[in-house]
């Protein structure tokens, strides 16, 4: 688990955070001061929640997991490092360019992951029964009239038994994106109907998301 960083104050008037081995200098005033200390916020969410998630898809080495609309694929790398290079990553290209994604699984150095890219219809394209585990995070409510097919599509691709996340806005966030975001208790209803059980349910995850779980049944 990240460490938390510890602060001290200094004669200058500077504080010092220091996280682990690095020191980084931050002003008290000015606007250095806000961008590093928001960088360093963004590093310290992302990390927790990626812990959160490789826990609740019960993520270990050996394993497949798939990243569907994967975006930048920060997401997909961290996955990927997880269930290391016996197991392996999917990740399909989402909204952001294909090119951004690509160049975040090059820099990673990995080469357990495997980029596919967006292809016409409603299906993840990926293997049928790749995967142990999928995630879906900001991905379903945006899908609308598309879900139906595409959370069937998700089920062929999830192996018998595994696991599959979504994390979405609940409506009333004022952070939530202009769009027709489902509801928890809407997500939790679709998948239920198409073959999934509900195993976990975290109405407050990150922010004003939620996540829940379902387990894929064994046929």
């Amino acid at each position: 688990m990240t460490p938390l960083p510890s602060q001290s104050a200094r004669p200058d008037g500077r504080t010092l955070l220091i996280i682990g081995a690095a020191l980084t200098v931050v002003f008290s005033t000015g606007l250095g001061a806000g961008w590093l200390l928001q960088r360093f916020d963004a590093g310290i969410g992302f990390a927790r929640e990626a812990d959160r998630i490789a826990a609740v898809l019960e993520l270990s080495p050996g394993k497949s997991v798939g990243d569907i609309r994967a975006g930048t694929g920060r997401w997909t790398v961290d996955m990927a490092r997880r269930v290391g290079p016996e197991g392996e990553a999917f990740a399909t290209v989402g909204p952001n360019p294909a090119h951004v994604l690509m160049e975040t699984v090059a820099d990673s150095g990995l080469d357990n992951i495997t980029v596919i890219t967006r292809t016409p219809g409603d299906t993840p394209r990926l293997p049928i029964g790749c995967c142990d585990a999928v995630l879906l995070r900001l991905v379903y409510s945006d899908l609308r009239r598309e879900r139906p097919g595409f959370l069937q599509n998700v089920r062929r691709v999830t192996k018998p038994g595994g696991l599959v996340a979504v994390i979405d806005f609940h409506p009333d966030a004022p952070t939530a994106p202009p769009r027709d975001t489902l509801s928890r208790r809407g997500a939790i209803a679709e998948f239920t109907g198409a073959g999934f059980a509900l195993v976990q349910d975290h109405e407050r995850w990150f922010g004003n998301t939620y996540c829940v779980v379902f387990r894929r049944d064994k046929d």
